[in-house]
C-alpha cells in the first residue's frame, strides 16, 4: 500500500484570455500522449528533464494516470575510482480532469521525491507556462489540508453530525502510551486515559489478526445528532487516543459529507495534507504487460485496476462548478 497526497488544480484567469471556457479541454490536450508536453526546469546546463508516461482510463478518459520520474545521480565506485550512476525512481500522479473536477493525487515516495510538494511545484510551473503561452491564463496545483481543529468543525456541524470514525494507529503501543503521558501535562479539557489500556488492547488484537478497521462512534438513536461531547469517559478517552496516535478523525454528517480533522492545530498538525492509502499495484498493471508473478496482464485485470483508480478519485474528488470559478476570476 502507498499513500497518496490530495491536491487540487486551480485555473488562474488573466485579462484578455481567450477560450477560457475550454480550459479543461486544454489540460486534456497536454496529456493526450507522452509527447504532448515535456516536464523540464532550468536552462542550458542547468536544464533538467523529468520523464513521464501517461495512461488514460478507458472507463473515464479524462482521468490520467502518470508515471513521473526523477533523474538522480548516485555516487558509486568503479574500478576503485569514484563515479556517478544514473537512477530514475518514479512516483505516480493521477489527474482527475472530468467535468468540473480539479483533483490531483500524488504518491508519497521518498525514493523518487523528498515530498509531494516538489512534484506539485514541477507540474504547476511547466503546465502554467504552457497554458499561458498557448491560451493566456495560468494554472497551479495546491494541497488540500485537513481541517486543523476537530472541535471547530464539530461545533459548526453538530446539528448535522451523524457519526465519527477514529483510525487505527501505525505506532507501537509503548510509543502511544508515552504520548498519552505527555498529553497529560497539556491539561486538555477532554483528557482522560482511564480506559486507554483497554482501547489499545482491542486495537492491537485487531491488528494482530490482520483486520483493518476503524472505531465508529454514533448516537444510540440513529435520528439524533452527535453533539460535541467532552463529558463522557468513553468520548474523552477516544479524543485523547486520536491526539496521541496523530491520525485524523472523520466526522460524517447526515448528508454523507466527510470532514477529516485533527484534534487541534498544535505543532505540526497545521501542515498536514489529506492523504489516502491505495494499492499501487493497480497502477503498475496499467503500464505493464506482465504481473509480478510473470503472468500476462489480461483486459479484465486492467479493467479491475481502472475501477479501483476511479474509486480512489471519487473518494477524494475536489469539485468546482465552472460558473463559480468564472465568477471568482
Amino acid at each position: 500500500m502507498s499513500k497518496f497526497a490530495q491536491y487540487y488544480c486551480k485555473y488562474k484567469y488573466a485579462a484578455g484570455c481567450y477560450d477560457w471556457q475550454l480550459r479543461q479541454q486544454h489540460l486534456d490536450a497536454l496529456f493526450e500522449n507522452n509527447e504532448s508536453i515535456e516536464f523540464c526546469l532550468g536552462e542550458d546546463s542547468d536544464r533538467k528533464v523529468y520523464k513521464h508516461k501517461v495512461y488514460h482510463l478507458s472507463i473515464a478518459p479524462s482521468i490520467t494516470v502518470m508515471r513521473f520520474a526523477n533523474n538522480i545521480d548516485i555516487p558509486v565506485e568503479r574500478d576503485f575510482e569514484p563515479a556517478m550512476a544514473k537512477d530514475e525512481p518514479s512516483c505516480f500522479v493521477i489527474i482527475d480532469n472530468r467535468n468540473n473536477m480539479r483533483t490531483v493525487a500524488i504518491q508519497k515516495r521518498r525514493k523518487a521525491f523528498s515530498d509531494t510538494h516538489k512534484v506539485a511545484k514541477i507540474l504547476s510551473q511547466v503546465i502554467d507556462k504552457r497554458l499561458f503561452l498557448d491560451h493566456c491564463y495560468g494554472f497551479e496545483i495546491l494541497p488540500d489540508y485537513y481541517p486543523a481543529d476537530l472541535f471547530t468543525i464539530w461545533e459548526l456541524q453538530q446539528a448535522h453530525t451523524q457519526q465519527m470514525r477514529f483510525g487505527t494507529p501505525e505506532m507501537e503501543k509503548e510509543d502511544i502510551l508515552a504520548k498519552v503521558e505527555a498529553l497529560k501535562a497539556k491539561k486538555r479539557d477532554y483528557f482522560d486515559d482511564s480506559i486507554m489500556g483497554q482501547i489499545l488492547d482491542v486495537c492491537y488484537a485487531q491488528k494482530k489478526a490482520k483486520y483493518k478497521g476503524h472505531y465508529t462512534v454514533m448516537p444510540e438513536d440513529r435520528k439524533a445528532a452527535l453533539y460535541v461531547d467532552k463529558n463522557s469517559v468513553f468520548m474523552r478517552n477516544m479524543l485523547t487516543f486520536a491526539e496521541a496516535v496523530d491520525e485524523p478523525v472523520e466526522l460524517i454528517t447526515t448528508d454523507g459529507i466527510t470532514f477529516r480533522c485533527f484534534i487541534d492545530n498544535d505543532g505540526d498538525n497545521t501542515d498536514k495534507i489529506v492523504s489516502h492509502e491505495f494499492d499501487e499495484n493497480h497502477l503498475e498493471i496499467l503500464f505493464k504487460s506482465r504481473k509480478k508473478d510473470g503472468s500476462k496482464v489480461e483486459p479484465e485485470d486492467r479493467l479491475k485496476a481502472e475501477e479501483a483508480v476511479l474509486g480512489l478519485m471519487n473518494s477524494m474528488k475536489h469539485e468546482v462548478e465552472a460558473i463559480d470559478e468564472e465568477q471568482a476570476a
